[in-house]
């Protein structure tokens, strides 16, 4: 075979150019819970061993999307109430739990994924401290509300998720109940925030009287 008809046959150009964030926005879109890397791959049009190019495993990868989800996270403003402060802490986890699929699925099954927003917890717990809270007070406070939103929030997507009839969970527990309790009545709450502010707004009530330290 000629050299012509080589080049003909098999064209050899640049490989693929993608970046790091196309890999992370990609695994981000896929759900950082469930991403694979051949799926990841595939939407940034690569053989999915170019990915290893960048990031060394799959654990990299989600690292790299809760760093970029820590990057969203407002931080509260200097001298604020401590009021406020847990507030917009409830506020942001709450937030980036619907913003992004999965995220609670991984904080609760990736072991250093809370590793990833210390210096945003460092800056709450500033807040907090210079109104005459203990470190560990503090620290208890941020847990105990990151903890409740973030496991609400599972059980919030467990209501609003449709199964192959069309049912939502919502609509399962309903009719698995029937009219045959008193106290599990489920309301159209279970699928949005309503549940959770009660719960917030409980627990801040609850620290105006004793802040325990872990």
């Amino acid at each position: 075979m000629s050299g012509a008809g080589w080049a003909a046959g098999k064209k050899v150009g640049r490989k693929p150019a993608f970046t790091e964030q196309d890999v992370i926005r990609a695994a981000m879109d896929e759900g950082i819970d469930k991403f694979t890397l051949a799926a990841v791959a595939d939407r940034i049009g690569v053989v999915t061993t170019a990915i290893y190019r960048l990031f060394g495993s799959r654990d990299d990868i989600v690292v790299g999307c809760l760093d970029a989800v820590a990057a969203t996270i407002r931080r509260p403003e200097p001298g604020a109430d401590w009021r406020a402060t847990l507030r917009l802490w409830a506020d942001e986890c709450w937030r980036v739990c619907e913003e992004n699929p999965g995220l609670p699925r991984v904080v609760y099954s990736f072991a250093p994924a809370f590793t990833r927003i210390s210096h945003i917890l460092e800056a709450y717990a500033a807040n907090l401290t210079a109104q005459g809270v203990t470190p560990a007070q503090a620290m208890f406070a941020l847990d105990f509300l990151g903890d409740t939103v973030f496991a609400c929030h599972l059980g919030v997507q467990a209501m609003r998720t449709v199964d192959p009839s069309g049912a939502s969970g919502l609509e399962q527990v309903r009719e698995a109940l029937g009219e045959n309790t008193s106290v599990l009545r489920p309301q159209d709450s279970w699928t949005d925030r309503g549940a959770t502010d009660v719960k917030v707004d409980f627990i801040i009530s609850a620290l105006e009287h004793h802040w325990p330290e872990i």
